[in-house]
């Protein structure tokens, strides 16, 4: 069942908003509720209850995660949706710049990846712009919740971009460094 079609494209509020609606549900809740819950992108959430949300999200529904006091299948919800859309967030265009930024000097790289996610179409600027800061937020309370930047770059490296190859490394150490220098990036 996938999570993407509907609520990327279509899903927007009157206003305009290029991030999509499930992005903002789920990142508010978890803003409110989740930042200071140990391992919260880590766990698992209850099979049927992320099957009747995406549901809901295919349909058009509203889903209010404060009725169902869940914070794991939000966060659930969030990576299941960034994993099933039909192109990464940072899209297959940059994915030989994103793969290969370790070959770039360190004191080009912010340069480098500002330049990079500013070359993306606006819902794809926008969401990552939005998911980085809400992570900078999650990885600020890293003594609580154990997800440092590094963690949360393994867990969100290979939702923000996949294709062919065994490149989950470079993937992760540029999201890493994306969550390490967000501030300069997204300024």
């Amino acid at each position: 069942m996938c999570l993407c079609v509907c609520v990327c494209q279509t899903q927007r509020d009157s206003d305009g908003d290029p991030v999509p609606v499930v992005m903002r549900d789920t990142i508010i809740f978890l803003s409110e509720q989740g930042l200071e819950i140990e391992g919260v992108f880590r766990r698992s959430a209850n099979v049927t209850l992320v099957k009747e949300v995406q549901l809901k999200y295919n349909s058009g529904q509203a889903v209010n995660f404060r009725d169902m006091e869940d914070v794991h299948l939000a966060a659930v919800i969030l990576k299941i949706f960034l994993r099933e859309l039909p192109e990464p967030l940072l899209t297959y265009q940059l994915y030989n710049d994103i793969v290969n930024l370790a070959s770039v000097s360190s004191d080009s790289q912010v340069t480098v990846m500002k330049t990079l996610v500013e070359s993306l179409p606006e819902e794809n600027y926008a969401s990552p712009r939005y998911l980085i800061t809400f992570l900078g937020q999650v990885s600020a309370n890293s003594e609580v919740n154990k997800m440092t930047n590094s963690n949360l770059a393994v867990v969100f490296g290979p939702n923000l971009l996949w294709w062919r190859g065994n490149a989950i490394g470079p993937i992760n150490n540029f999201t890493r460094t994306l969550l390490d220098q967000h501030h300069l990036v997204f300024a």
